[in-house]
């Protein structure tokens, strides 16, 4: 797979995962903890290994969801 294909794959994973944050009725620690280990291991798959060296793969999922909230904040 090319890279384009494999980044549209991140995007679309943690779109579905931040969906699910913002339908939560309040921020709560361990619901978020919960909602991003759910889409981890999907995430962790499609994740380069030169990403992975430098950072784990639940940090790049938030990281990936932090840039779509603020994205959807630009438009």
């Amino acid at each position: 797979m090319n890279e384009q294909v494999l980044e549209n794959g991140r995007r679309k994973i943690a779109k579905e995962c931040l969906h699910e944050l913002i339908a939560l009725d309040k921020y709560d620690d361990k619901a978020v903890t919960a909602i991003l280990d759910k889409y981890t291991p999907k995430f962790k798959l499609i994740l380069n290994e030169h990403k992975m060296r430098k950072s784990t793969p639940k940090a790049w999922l938030s990281q990936y969801v932090r840039n779509l909230q603020k994205e959807r904040m630009d438009k």
